[in-house]
């Protein structure tokens, strides 16, 4: 096959593995041929590297921080399972997450469910195997306090601010809020109380602010005779997909509806993954005095990335079914799946990276002066996998593959269903070799194929 851009399009970054992949474009093909369109292909490999990397950012500023793996942002079981064999948590929102974490190797004590809804079922989880609860609100540690007492109290609770810079979010707690909780936490049997922010944009400073701002709570919590048990910052770290972008130029181009949808995410970031959270820390801890309060009582800060954590774990192939003429050099490219499988559309935004159009080989070549838009298979009109037209100078034809890189981090299957009664899209776990490639379904226990050196 032979691999084509689109010349007018943001060029994504790719990691090495991709783009040898793409390169060997038969054997992708072999594998969507076999396996289904459209096919996630992720890289334990990758994620391996990428949690070694963040915990040595990391580490550089503050010695004791500790990364879990938000389950929610990708339902990868091998890329969870190489996270946790390189040593990292598991951050999981409900019972379904943790007995994944569970049969992934990931260990109660590097565990956290952050959910800010819980049954009760799932806190006594949580307490019978000691897994740190976050809680959302005094409600909710009456009932988990509540349900503790019956077996001799709990391990590891976090009480969830509410963001400085998001008064009005429906999650977390305030200020008197907190100190509320403090009286119930002095009569009951927990070991060790920390705090939690999970905040929604991506500023290092108002980041700072609100870690700044916890360590103050546990210094008053250790005024009150409590023990502290650290500091929890939540994720939402931007990751970068692109070397440089321009939201206008970007707009200039011809959209499906005539509306452009670039999206608010910052694609091309000057700080990103574990850059970014490494400056959070470094300027929240700026007084030495509270540096020291952190070493002093031992405590860890924790970090639970997502989207950043998977930075370059996967991609997604789409086979196309057919062209459909549209007019006025517009052609309707109608791919083998739906946009629930590349989640941003659902937001109302396109995933600005451009795909990859690989094309099989000895096909004719089509129209030129052309725009492609991608659409899916199902009978909703929304169905549109990227409003912004694209400009392939081989053009686009049945058969091929339009494959959209860097995907694991929420966009692969986030928002996936069983529409139609279409099985759900097919995941293998892809690792390079001195023989070649190696392939396994995802859900599959490695056997040590995907951690051999071979």
């Amino acid at each position: 096959m032979n691999q084509e851009h689109s010349p007018d399009e943001p060029a994504p970054l790719r990691s090495e593995w991709t783009v040898d992949l793409l390169n060997s474009g038969c054997e992708l093909a072999a594998w969507v041929d076999g396996f289904g369109s459209p096919l996630h292909v992720v890289c334990p490999d990758q994620a391996a590297q990428n949690y070694r990397q963040w915990l040595k950012e990391l580490q550089t500023i503050y010695g004791d921080c500790q990364v879990q793996f938000a389950l929610k942002s990708c339902k990868s079981a091998s890329l969870l399972r190489a996270f946790a064999m390189a040593g990292a948590g598991a951050d999981v929102s409900s019972a379904y997450e943790m007995t994944a974490a569970f049969m992934n190797l990931v260990p109660a004590q590097r565990m956290s469910m952050t959910g800010p809804a819980k049954s009760d079922y799932e806190i006594n989880l949580c307490i019978r195997h000691q897994v740190a609860i976050h809680i959302d609100c005094i409600e909710e540690l009456k009932r988990v306090l509540a349900l503790a007492d019956a077996v001799g109290g709990v391990g590891r609770l976090f009480l969830r601010t509410r963001p400085l810079s998001e008064p009005g979010s429906r999650f977390g707690m305030t200020d008197d809020q907190l100190i509320a909780c403090l009286p119930l936490l002095e009569l009951a049997k927990v070991e060790r109380i920390g705090v939690s922010f999970h905040i929604n944009d991506y500023q290092v400073q108002t980041r700072a602010e609100q870690l700044r701002f916890c360590i103050a709570f546990l210094q008053c919590l250790c005024a009150r005779g409590l023990t502290p048990g650290g500091i929890d910052m939540g994720g939402g770290y931007p990751m970068r997909y692109l070397e440089r972008f321009d939201s206008a130029a970007y707009g200039r181009g011809v959209h499906w509806g005539g509306t452009a949808k670039p999206g608010n995410y910052p694609y091309a970031t000057e700080i990103a993954g574990a850059r970014h959270a490494a400056a959070v820390i470094q300027t929240a801890l700026a007084n030495p005095a509270d540096l020291d309060f952190l070493h002093r009582y031992r405590l860890p800060i924790l970090l639970q990335p997502g989207r950043s954590l998977l930075d370059q774990c996967g991609l997604s192939a789409f086979y196309v079914i057919d062209v459909k003429d549209l007019g006025d050099g517009r052609f309707g490219v109608v791919l083998d799946g739906m946009s629930f499988s590349l989640s941003e559309t659902w937001f109302g935004a396109d995933f600005v990276p451009a795909p990859a159009i690989l094309r099989r080989e000895g096909r004719a070549v089509p129209r030129h002066n052309a725009r492609y838009f991608l659409l899916g298979r199902s009978c909703l009109e929304s169905d549109v996998i990227r409003c912004r037209g694209l400009a392939a100078e081989g053009g686009v034809a049945r058969g091929d593959l339009v494959v959209f890189t860097n995907t694991a981090g929420y966009q692969m299957d986030s928002n996936e269903s069983s529409f139609h009664q279409i099985p759900l899209p097919k995941k293998l776990a892809a690792v390079r070799r001195a023989s070649g490639w190696k392939i396994l379904a995802d859900e599959t226990p490695s056997k040590g194929l995907l951690y051999d050196r071979q």
